[in-house]
């Protein structure tokens, strides 16, 4: 590992290691590209290791980035616990000042969560280190709403320093605020940790795991079938779902698979878009659960697991109705609450709220075995109950019986009846369970006969301890009945086995040890592991298993005694989320569905999708699909078509070429935006409403975009003004916030406008697949056709494929969008004067004869803002001369268009025109050229006088925030590529304009390959925070990493 830079930070009390990379090359080497098989179970573990590291660095790296948005609390009480050198704190937090910047949410802190302690509110990360400033790095060990040991708004911290000697043990005896300023929370990065632990899965259950590294074994064996009377009563059951004949075999498959417990299973479902995944898996579901099989099912997030879960529900109330009372203890939901939007079909079901409400009834004053007891004590002791009553109130007998028995039976009876609802099914005896629903029925006959007319001795009678020697045949019912209620009570008293138990976390784990069927993500489902007497699981299900990392499978997959898996996904979507560059390019994002799938693995293929309209799927079904998927009789059905707006440019799928937009970058440069498109979206989704609001039809619409700048843009520019629309709904997202979701039309802003064909992360063939196939009626796609069609990816046979169909249509021949692009475009000069591709020079005109200063940052971690303002900067002069290879050309014969054309070169010479800068009365000129690589942590300063010859300065800085030009303050500054090694100016005399302007001849490395915009290293990150962040993991972390750099 020759030139690692590691920084470590370590407490032996803590048990906290922090660990961060930073030199780029050889994080690179050592975060390399994982196989499809693997030799061992321990480098299968290990493989994930440094890919692991670093994501969270990368995560680290965009939460500090973004940390002027960042929640933050005010601190009032902060006191040192233990002994110093634990670093352990306990803080309290003031609620009334919590609050997160430029919004109204507050921030509670949460279990797992880093945050900066500092005594500033943060814009830039530079702050936390201004004039002398300190700040810690703390992580949240324990407090919140689910911790009973803590008190309200209390926590208990881990801190990277020591708080002795230092300004902030003055807190509360001076007038410094104290803020916690949240960063992210490592939870499901400490699960995956501790899923790759190759000590740690040694202890675990690791059947399954050894069949996803023995795959060959996996691909084929033979699968024991089940007996043929087992399939045939499988099958009898399946007819009541309707489903079509691939969603029966899928299910039947698993289901038969279920049934062998003497063999491990996995069995891949595949489903693409609109063939009814959701359905077969709440079949499944309700079969498995028919079966008695405890089963656990997984998915990525909240938001898939909660749609799962509704699918299921609506099955069980669908198959329960008229059945009474619906028994829901056998299903739990559990999660984080705060990200679970819980609606009221899932309330009951949801641990938290399944808590509330049992917790009462396992109180020692309140409880089971109290309301038992109370009814007990009524029917032995009323007459002497009454003759203390007496004493205290004046009431008939009459009157005291009826009115005790009303209030000791309505407590029981409440009681029983969230008991019998909400407790899982194995944690009750079923005589018990008879029992419940006996005494519920005995208690409601008691209270009906209560109600005849009796006298006081006719009570006496009845509830005198030797009454049922006497024969008077007017009491003789109501004395069965009670002597009936007393027997079941007594059987209740010594059947029912409830644990002793009052607090909130025992009673949810009570709840967990025994429900059959259990939703979460698969990062939640690490609480299982220290579950004490849980029953074993026999299935574990993972929907949308393609979105989920393998590391992060591990996770569920070595829960105890899990012999069968059943995953359910389509590669052919997007995968998981990962930040890294170097992580992607590791597969560190790479599901276990997709390897599987990869290596050959037999899938179920659910073959009949039912949203698209067949002009909607065709491009799909073919271009991802091999035409495998056919489309169900629904969409074929012509009521399926559906007409919006008039004329063919809006019929079931188009592509709307708009030829005139133009793609600009956002302020921090790592997002695109196409002004032209948002202002053509806007001018459709008028047209719409005014329409649905004529015919009085329902329609929702989806917008979806590849870039957040554009899905920004499109939000403002509608603004509120279809919020709570009674026919028209309008949701705008990115193709990742649409996956899994649908829309009668969806409208698609491809925003990449250039003529270099550049098109960035849209060649991805599965972001993609999931932005054409949200649509049910209608897809109009919004494009430059000349750059998606030179792009030479995927788009570019979208285009030709939308041209041989009579699917495409030209924006200007639509009147209506024609004037919004005209008025769009003259309003902004877009039309004869674009702006440059982002890989060429940008000249800008010259306002006055004034002192020109350039300002390079040179830093690996520092990527500034692309002026938006200044578009179209012309100059006369055209052309950049070169040494030796790389030409740049500006060409502006064509339509008056900017047009660059590249070759390779080492030197260049840049002419430049100063641009005026009203704040300094200075001109700056910012060169956005690729220069080869100085130190870090270095700006360059060159000043430019006319007629004068200057030589750059370098100046070393030691601290970032010192000499960094932020954004916010010079807008003009353009973002830098690359690192500064030497220069010098020249004069140079343009021959249209008086003012002098200047040549830079810089050395230049080659320009680096087309990255991912929105996954590029974020800007003015300190070395110095990072290096104390990047990563967090509790436990034997050290020792394992410093194991894993000896062997290499």
């Amino acid at each position: 590992m020759e030139g690692m830079v590691i920084w470590l930070w370590t407490s032996s009390s803590l048990g906290l290691l922090m660990i961060y990379l930073m030199e780029i090359s050889s994080r690179e080497r050592q975060v390399v590209k994982n196989p499809l098989t693997f030799e061992s179970m321990k480098s299968y573990l290990n493989s994930y290791t440094f890919p692991m590291l670093e994501e969270v660095r990368a995560d680290v790296a965009s939460c500090l980035e973004a940390i002027g948005k960042a929640p933050f609390t005010n601190i009032v009480e902060i006191n040192k616990i233990g002994p110093k050198k634990q670093l352990l704190y306990h803080i309290k937090i003031g609620r009334q000042n919590a609050s997160v910047a430029g919004k109204n949410e507050i921030y509670i802190p949460k279990r797992g969560d880093i945050f900066v302690l500092t005594d500033t509110r943060p814009k830039l990360v530079s702050d936390l280190i201004q004039n002398g400033r300190s700040y810690r790095i703390a992580i949240v060990s324990k407090g919140g709403d689910d911790d009973d040991e803590m008190p309200p708004y209390m926590y208990k911290i881990s801190l990277s320093k020591c708080l002795d000697n230092d300004q902030f043990c003055d807190i509360g005896n001076s007038k410094t605020p104290l803020f916690a300023v949240y960063l992210l929370n490592i939870a499901t990065s400490s699960r995956i940790w501790k899923a790759i632990d190759f000590e740690l899965a040694t202890k675990r259950n690791l059947l399954l795991v050894k069949e996803i590294i023995n795959t060959k074994s996996l691909i084929f064996k033979d699968r024991k079938v089940p007996q043929s009377d087992v399939v045939c009563n499988i099958k009898k059951k399946l007819l009541a779902f309707n489903l079509n004949e691939s969603q029966n075999n899928a299910v039947l498959s698993c289901v038969s698979a279920a049934q062998c417990n003497d063999n491990c299973s996995i069995d891949l479902i595949w489903g693409p878009p609109g063939t009814g995944k959701t359905k077969t898996t709440g079949a499944l579901l309700c079969l498995l659960k028919e079966m008695k099989c405890r089963t656990l099912i997984c998915a990525p997030t909240n938001t898939a697991v909660m749609e799962v879960a509704s699918r299921y529900m609506k099955l069980l109330k669908e198959n329960a109705a008229g059945e009474g009372t619906l028994l829901l203890g056998d299903v739990l939901l559990f999660g984080n609450k705060d990200r679970m939007n819980v609606d009221d079909n899932l309330c009951d079901v949801f641990l938290d709220n399944r808590v509330k409400k049992l917790i009462p009834w396992f109180a020692q004053k309140t409880g089971w075995r109290y309301c038992l007891a109370s009814m007990v004590e009524f029917f032995l002791n009323c007459l002497k109950l009454y003759q203390d009553h007496v004493g205290k109130e004046l009431m008939t007998l009459e009157d005291f019986v009826r009115r005790k028995f009303l209030e000791n039976s309505r407590s029981l009876s409440q009681c029983l009846t969230t008991l019998r609802t909400h407790l899982p099914s194995a944690s009750v005896a079923e005589e018990s369970s008879r029992d419940i629903v006996l005494l519920l029925d005995l208690l409601q006959e008691f209270n009906c006969l209560l109600r005849k007319n009796f006298t006081s001795s006719d009570l006496v009678e009845v509830f005198r301890s030797n009454s049922g020697l006497n024969s008077n045949s007017k009491t003789s019912e109501l004395r069965k009945s009670k002597e009936r209620c007393l027997q079941v009570l007594y059987r209740l008293q010594s059947g029912l086995k409830l644990p002793p138990t009052s607090s909130k976390r025992g009673i949810g784990d009570f709840c967990m040890q025994k429900a059959s069927l259990m939703f979460t993500t698969a990062s939640s489902s690490s609480k299982l592991y220290n579950m004490k007497e849980m029953k074993p699981l026999d299935v574990l299900v993972i929907d949308e298993a393609a979105q989920l990392k393998e590391c992060e499978t591990l996770i569920p997959l070595q829960l105890s005694v899990v012999r069968h898996t059943i995953l359910i996904g389509d590669e052919c979507q997007l995968p998981a989320m990962v930040k890294s560059k170097a992580s992607e390019n590791a597969l560190f994002g790479r599901s276990l569905f997709e390897r599987l799938s990869s290596l050959g693995y037999k899938k179920q293929l659910l073959n009949v999708q039912y949203r698209m309209h067949p002009s909607i799927s065709r491009f799909p079904n073919a271009s991802f699909y091999n035409n495998q998927i056919s489309d169900g009789p629904n969409v074929v059905d012509k009521k399926h078509t559906r007409c919006f707006l008039p004329g063919s440019m809006f019929g079931p799928y188009s592509f709307i070429n708009i030829e005139f937009g133009n793609e600009v970058a956002d302020n921090l440069a790592h997002s695109k935006k196409n002004l032209v498109e948002v202002a053509v979206i806007s001018d459709i989704i008028s047209r719409l409403s005014s329409e649905c609001v004529r015919t009085t039809q329902r329609v929702s619409v989806g917008i979806i975009c590849p870039y957040t700048a554009q899905v920004s843009a499109i939000q403002e520019k509608l603004g509120k003004v279809y919020n709570g629309h009674r026919f028209f709904s309008v949701r705008v997202n990115s193709v990742d916030g649409f996956q899994g979701s649908e829309e009668d039309i969806i409208i698609f802003s491809a925003v990449r406008s250039n003529s270099s064909g550049t098109v960035g992360f849209l060649y991805n063939h599965q972001r993609t697949n999931v932005a054409l196939t949200r649509a049910r009626h209608c897809l109009w796609v919004l494009g430059n056709a000349p750059t998606l069609s030179s792009s030479g990816t995927i788009w570019s046979k979208l285009v030709r494929d939308a041209k041989y169909r009579g699917c495409f249509f030209d924006g200007k021949d639509d009147k209506s969008i024609m004037n919004v692009m005209m008025k769009h475009c003259n309003g902004f000069s877009q039309i004869n004067d674009q702006i440059y591709d982002m890989n060429s020079l940008d000249i800008s005109k010259t306002q006055e004869k004034k002192t020109g200063e350039i300002n390079v940052l040179s830093n690996q971690f520092l990527q500034l803002s692309v002026d938006n303002t200044s578009e179209a900067p012309k100059c006369d002069s055209r052309k950049i001369k070169t040494s030796e290879g790389k030409r740049m050309e500006n060409n502006t014969k064509m339509e008056d268009k900017r047009k660059w054309q590249t070759t390779e070169n080492h030197v260049s010479e840049v002419m430049y025109q100063p641009k005026y800068h009203p704040s300094t009365s200075k001109s700056e000129v910012h060169v956005p050229i690729y220069i080869s690589n100085v130190a870090p942590c270095s700006t360059t300063r060159v000043e430019t006088t006319p007629k004068e010859k200057n030589v750059v300065k370098h100046e070393k800085l030691s601290n970032l925030s010192s000499k960094v030009v932020h954004h916010s303050e010079h807008p003009q500054l353009i973002k830098s590529e690359g690192y500064m090694q030497t220069g010098t100016l020249r004069n140079w005399s343009n021959q249209n304009n008086d003012a002098s302007s200047s040549t830079i001849k810089m050395t230049t490395a080659p320009k680096p390959k087309q990255v991912n915009e929105e996954k590029k290293e974020p800007s003015y990150i300190s070395d110095t925070i990072l290096a104390s962040v990047a990563v967090a993991v509790i436990g034997s972390a050290a020792s394992r990493i410093f194991r894993w750099f000896n062997q290499s």
